[in-house]
């Protein structure tokens, strides 16, 4: 009796969606907006990244407010009581997903890597979860140093970036791209994906024109440029330093919107990247050599060029910075692109302190250091996106 309840009401609720879908091609509605009014119906959720639709169970809600606020571990322990009470519903895999979200902010990174990874696995009837949990499994392998896996988890959610808003697909995705190619020492790649990057966000900035400074611009600026909060490997310093310069003026535009909570996030993620750049070059290895005056003389070598390397890219950094803009409100002000100007001021302060008291004998700066030394700085710099047609 049960089944044949169940099999009549998938019978009426399959009938009435053929009849919406005839109904809405009599209408002149296209297949898209079909399909989102359909699983609308359904109870599924228009974008995880997004709050849930009203239709969705209070428990779920609950859990999201919890997500919307920052409370990571009362978000994680809420969804995992809805997964509980509540196993087989629609929102099973956004629920997965979502916490997921919340052991990522807690840097659980590994713990997070396995829940996007089950989504990923089970998510071949929602192609939209599916694409983003494999773009956050990108993310998490960055941040596990796992470099040619999280390459691959980005190209996988390419081939299904069709079904992802376009702010994910247009711009987050090919940043992300762009910055493991950089990673991956394939420059022409990456600077083909920082392009498309850019040209949409130069799309998303034309769009968001109407809106005057829409929060969505901010919190896209912050995804581009995010990276997880990690340690840097004393091997890892190349790659990681080559997809930060080129991503890092993301995350100053961030600032500049003042939009909360991005902006200060942006302040707070390039400072912990800067920082732990200057972490690994200071946790110099052991010389295994048994020659070690000879092993020691090169570290100390290897060293003194990734301080220059780091000075340089705190340069394209700071040439990123209107100066007009921090004298108008003053080096005082707690405006987050003035917090993160100062911070970059005194970082460069004590690298160039460092770079003169360790400098070897018959080593001279690059040009960049010598520019930076002369604070050369552009007037008015162009970011990425500006500009566009």
């Amino acid at each position: 009796m049960k089944l044949m309840k169940r099999s009549l009401v998938l019978v009426v609720v399959l009938g009435s969606v053929a009849m919406l879908s005839a109904g809405c091609a009599f209408l002149g509605i296209s297949k898209s907006e079909v399909n989102r009014t359909v699983r609308k119906i359904l109870g599924y959720p228009d974008n995880p990244y997004l709050k849930p639709i009203p239709e969705a169970p209070s428990a779920y809600r609950a859990a999201y407010d919890h997500l919307e606020a920052r409370r990571w571990s009362q978000a994680e322990a809420g969804f995992r009581e809805f997964l509980k009470n509540q196993p087989t519903t629609n929102w099973t895999l956004a629920a997965q997903f979502n916490i997921g979200r919340s052991l990522e902010e807690q840097l659980r990174f590994a713990e997070a890597l396995e829940k996007y990874r089950e989504v990923e696995q089970k998510g071949q009837t929602a192609p939209k979860i599916q694409g983003l949990a494999l773009v956050r499994m990108g993310v998490m392998l960055e941040a596990l140093g796992e470099d040619a896996q999280s390459l691959a988890a980005l190209k996988d959610a390419e081939r299904r970036s069709a079904m992802m808003s376009r702010e994910v697909a247009e711009a987050e995705l090919p940043a992300r791209l762009a910055a493991a190619y950089a990673r991956a020492h394939n420059p022409n790649e990456a600077e083909r994906y920082f392009a498309a990057a850019d040209r949409a966000l130069g799309r998303l900035r034309v769009a968001s024109a109407k809106d005057g400074r829409p929060e969505w611009l901010a919190r896209v600026l912050y995804a581009m440029g995010h990276r997880p909060a990690q340690e840097v490997e004393w091997q890892r310093f190349d790659e990681v330093i080559r997809s930060v310069e080129r991503s890092q003026g993301y995350l100053v535009q961030a600032a500049e919107l003042e939009e909360e909570p991005w902006a200060s996030l942006a302040v707070d993620d390039l400072n912990q990247t800067y920082a732990a750049l200057r972490k690994s070059i200071d946790a110099v290895p052991v010389p295994a050599s048994s020659e070690i005056l000879v092993a020691a003389r090169e570290q100390q070598r290897q060293r003194w060029e990734r301080l220059v390397r780091l000075g340089d890219a705190v340069a394209k950094l700071r040439s990123l910075f209107v100066l007009e803009i921090i004298k108008q409100v003053g080096p005082e002000s707690d405006k987050p692109v003035v917090r993160l100007f100062n911070a970059v001021d005194q970082f460069e302060e004590s690298l160039q302190a460092t770079l003169m008291f360790e400098r070897p004998v018959g080593d001279s700066a690059t040009d960049e250091s010598q520019n930076r030394r002369r604070k050369v700085v552009e007037p008015v710099p162009k970011f990425p996106g500006e500009g566009a047609e």
